[in-house]
């Protein structure tokens, strides 16, 4: 092999891999944007808006915006590659049971419909209490819920194994009341099918 051409061709794979950049765009994720720094070259940027970029090439870096339509056009392979986000469901409990009202025995038939959508789902069950009562009764309470609907799911075919079924008692009021208060939006579980 031709010497010159063996340094014509490591060059050009050089200069091919020089011109590689390493790119960060923040997508917005149901209407919430988090944020991630970028580090490189001991230089931090911080991307915390939507459609924030960073890019590293060739010739340094770069940042800016870019927009919705920009990323769909140019990243529309690998944004179909992406799994479908978490989807949550809140079921609401008859006071001091495990339950479920009414409209929320409804909305459980629901859930079996986002499952179905997920080739293999992962579904996380979480009870949760009002804080009438101890935090001890609570802490029961709330995984007796979370049982409660983790046993619905294996009724109708849903792996164990897919289930984690925990209890937070009384810890994460989504209406916050003092002690011993009836509060109906307390008394539920959380399920996040992702």
């Amino acid at each position: 092999m031709n010497r010159a051409f063996l340094q014509a061709a490591v060059l050009a794979s050089v200069l091919l891999s020089a011109c590689a950049s390493d790119q960060v765009i923040v997508l917005p994720e149901e209407g919430t944007i988090g944020g991630v720094v970028v580090e490189k070259g001991g230089e931090k940027t911080v991307l915390d808006k939507p459609y924030a970029e960073e890019s590293h090439g060739l010739f340094g870096a770069s940042n800016g915006m870019s927009n919705e339509a920009e990323v769909k056009a140019g990243y529309s392979g690998a944004l179909e590659a992406q799994p479908i986000p978490p989807k949550k469901y809140t079921l609401y409990f008859v006071e001091g049971s495990d339950t479920l009202v009414p409209a929320s025995k409804a909305e459980f038939d629901e859930i079996f419909k986002e499952i179905a959508a997920r080739k293999a789902a992962e579904i996380v069950i979480t009870g949760h209490t009002d804080t009438v009562g101890s935090r001890e009764e609570n802490d029961k309470l709330s995984r007796e819920r979370a049982h409660s609907i983790e046993h619905l799911f294996t009724e109708r075919g849903i792996p164990g194994d897919s289930l984690v079924a925990v209890g937070r008692g009384q810890r994460e009021l989504l209406v916050p009341t003092p002690p011993n208060t009836p509060e109906a939006k307390n008394r539920r579980v959380v399920i996040t099918v992702r």
